[in-house]
């Protein structure tokens, strides 16, 4: 839904006139940062956990296929 010009003024005049869509951007590209990163963050511990034989070849398969879809549904809703 769009915002009334009402609306925007009110926007404009809060925010010391930043650009709503310089904003939007900002912010789904801090989600996709903070994600990728700690789907990073989160393989290497999940693979350092593997390689030492603490967790299971299933956990492992789950991690992956769970990490992947929280990207792609995030990027999907956020991103499109």
């Amino acid at each position: 839904m769009a915002m009334t010009a009402a609306q925007v003024n009110a926007f404009n005049t809060a925010s010391s006139n930043i650009v709503i869509s310089v904003l939007n951007l900002v912010s789904v590209k801090l989600l996709q940062y903070v994600l990728f990163l700690w789907v990073a963050w989160a393989a290497v511990d999940v693979w350092h956990g593997w390689a030492n034989t603490k967790v299971r070849d299933a956990a492992l398969a789950r991690f992956a296929i769970r990490s992947v879809a929280l990207l792609i549904v995030c990027i999907w809703m956020f991103a499109s």
